[in-house]
């Protein structure tokens, strides 16, 4: 997966380093998976620096409505046009293409199936030539209508897929606390399911805030103390979460578990665990852009199980390629999307999506929070090969990380006033539009519970353990702690 001519030989380089990690991470996998992309030339957006990933997606894999298909599985008698009076289906467009010889089909949620092509090839292609999935789908889309079939998409909590200022995980000071820190109660009763990366062993133990943190462990952080690129991704964000919500129940489910990564249909069978856990928030914390921007139909039809679940909510990242092009599933009208407010909580990050479908930014540049300990080997330009030793704790940025303080909040909230997620989710929100930054958008900050005094603010409305703003005496505890300020 390294060769020059590979897809993503011609990114950006930062672009071209993140889409190598994750490829490669699926093309190692006991099953292999080839993975695809479009590179994005950034015409139609003025703001936009071109060399991006403009989504990616297995290359030999569908998802379809199964009322659309029409036919058996197997492909390899030869095309027959159907009559006039029956309309063509997914499946007779296959059959037209003979380099698809066999379809495996397999249900995912409620009416999408996917749809695998030629499966018992394996990773051998030599003695034949594989079928171009964005070419099909544009043969069905042509005969069927867009949306009918779309490409299984790849889910990533990846930061640099365009050129930013994103950095990979950095070290801090052993003695550094988690920042923003933590409250002194919040979130209790409260069950928060979060797809993510997994626990790193022993985090629940080590970090007071994490304490009672269960779920999956973290594959990516290896026993011999390699930690391998998105390591510690799922345990950061939940340290996050917890800084708000230090009494939040948190079940954190390695979902996204290939760098960071995960393909469409993967990440919605793992969200049905939720429904075994039970829960009041669903925090997901990796999003995808889709060819033609067209909704990914699994998530959608996944979303389409939580409506009879009356006051969930579910939270999302925003996503780091810094375009107000949807990013899915933050996109959907029923997810609470949340983006990154820069260091100065002023400014949009450079990295953040943004736009009229995100419905709120938080904080996410340099946070601090648990990590791990052991080695990371950066793999990223300008640090490629740099080493650095973490001890716990690390710095990092994203979307991934302003999404858990909104979660935390709205769980904070729900035990404070009794409320379900969905109204504390909507009174957060009214609160987040009465302090909209022009040019940014609605804003919620850290606090302890937004309302009542936080007890963290000194004489000169410093926030302690928050660190105020940089010259100003600007309190970050969320407007309510009465310090002025």
């Amino acid at each position: 997966m390294t060769g020059k001519n590979y897809w993503y030989s011609q990114l950006e380089a930062k672009a071209a380093a993140e889409a190598k990690i994750i490829v490669d991470a699926f093309h190692e996998r006991e099953i292999p998976i080839e993975i695809g992309g479009f590179p994005d030339s950034a015409e139609e957006d003025d703001d936009l620096h071109p060399g991006g990933i403009a989504f990616m997606y297995v290359k030999d894999q569908i998802l379809a409505r199964e009322q659309y298909l029409d036919g058996a599985g197997e492909v390899s008698e030869p095309p027959e046009r159907p009559s006039v009076s029956r309309p063509i289906g997914i499946l007779d467009i296959l059959r037209e293409d003979n380099r698809v010889r066999e379809v495996e089909i397999t249900r995912v949620v409620r009416d999408i199936v996917l749809l695998r092509l030629n499966p018992r090839s394996g990773t051998d292609t030599s003695d034949r030539e594989q079928p171009d999935v964005l070419d099909l789908l544009d043969r069905i889309d042509a005969e069927l209508g867009p949306g009918i079939a779309t490409p299984n998409h790849v889910l990533t909590a990846a930061q640099t897929l365009r050129p930013c200022s994103f950095t990979e995980p950095q070290q801090v000071y052993p003695t550094a606390g988690p920042y923003p820190s933590v409250c002194r109660d919040g979130g209790a009763r409260v069950r928060i399911f979060q797809a993510d990366t997994g626990l790193v062993a022993g985090a629940a133990e080590t970090f007071p805030w994490l304490a009672g943190v269960h779920g999956d462990t973290d594959p990516r952080d290896e026993p011999n103390g390699t930690i391998l690129p998105y390591g510690g991704h799922g345990t950061f964000v939940a340290g996050v979460l917890r800084c708000m919500a230090p009494e939040a129940q948190v079940h954190i489910a390695n979902i996204f578990d290939t760098a960071g990564s995960a393909t469409e249909s993967e990440a919605v069978m793992g969200l049905n665990e939720a429904f075994g856990f039970g829960f009041e928030i669903i925090h997901i914390t990796a999003s995808c852009h889709t060819r033609k921007n067209i909704p990914p139909q699994a998530l959608e039809a996944w979303l389409e199980l939580l409506r009879p679940y009356k006051g969930v909510v579910c939270v999302a990242e925003a996503g780091n390629n810094h375009t107000q092009r949807p990013s899915w599933p933050g996109a959907f009208p029923d997810v609470l999307s949340v983006g990154a407010l820069a260091t100065d909580w002023r400014h949009l990050a450079d990295f953040s999506n943004y736009g009229g479908w995100v419905d709120v930014y938080a904080p996410g540049e340099k946070l601090i929070n648990a990590f791990g300990s052991g080695t990371y080997t950066c793999q990223i330009p300008p640090n490629v090969g740099q080493v650095r030793t973490f001890s716990g704790l690390a710095q990092w940025s994203g979307t991934s990380f302003s999404a858990p303080i909104v979660t935390g909040l709205i769980a904070a909230r729900m035990a404070r006033c009794g409320e379900s997620a969905r109204a504390a989710a909507d009174a957060l929100l009214a609160k987040a539009r009465a302090q909209t930054i022009p040019g940014v958008g609605p804003v919620l900050f850290p606090g302890c519970d937004g309302e009542e005094r936080c007890d963290r603010c000194g004489g000169d409305g410093r926030c302690g353990g928050y660190g105020g703003r940089r010259g100003g005496g600007d309190c970050r505890c969320g407007g309510g702690c009465g310090c002025g300020g």
